[in-house]
């Protein structure tokens, strides 16, 4: 009888032990942030859902200032997030090869920044960790034509589920 009730023990321990354990959280955005994703021009890599603002931000050498039409593009975009649950982003400024890498650095950090601010004044919440200078470190094009450096001077945002 007592082989019995240590089976029985152990069993019913395990039992409570199993149903005690919670679900992991689910993995991923919903079918509807997907297609928010999507509709604003984000595209899913590796590191998660990037829209790269090139097309829609670049920035003349030496500026980070944004023209009011670069503001209402991201702010619908951040609009769009937020009302989707969307609220938290990495935004990473980019510079061209033209000047100093601590210039550089600066100014892609500066790029960030006013984007960042767009971003914060229409619903997304970003730690200042979450905007990233990272100057010429990461050119989509070669920096030796006038071309290549124009796509380098660019703000990259990137979204992944939490």
């Amino acid at each position: 009888m007592t082989a019995t009730f240590k089976t029985f023990f152990t069993l019913a321990a395990a039992a409570l032990l199993t149903a005690c354990q919670s679900l992991p959280a689910p993995k991923g955005f919903s079918p509807e942030q997907v297609a928010m994703l999507q509709s604003q021009g984000f595209v899913e890599t590796e590191g998660g859902w990037q829209l790269t603002l090139s097309e829609r931000l670049l920035f003349a050498t030496d500026d980070a200032n944004l023209k009011p039409e670069q503001i209402d593009a991201i702010s619908a975009v951040a609009r769009g997030l937020a009302s989707v649950g969307i609220v938290s982003a990495r935004v990473e400024g980019h510079t061209d090869s033209t000047g100093t890498s601590a210039y550089n650095r600066k100014l892609s950090q500066a790029r960030a920044d006013v984007v960042a601010g767009a971003m914060r004044s229409n619903g997304m919440a970003l730690a200042p960790d979450q905007v990233i200078g990272r100057g010429e470190t990461l050119p989509l094009s070669s920096n030796a034509t006038p071309e290549g450096r124009q796509d380098n001077r660019r703000v990259v945002v990137i979204v992944a589920p939490q």
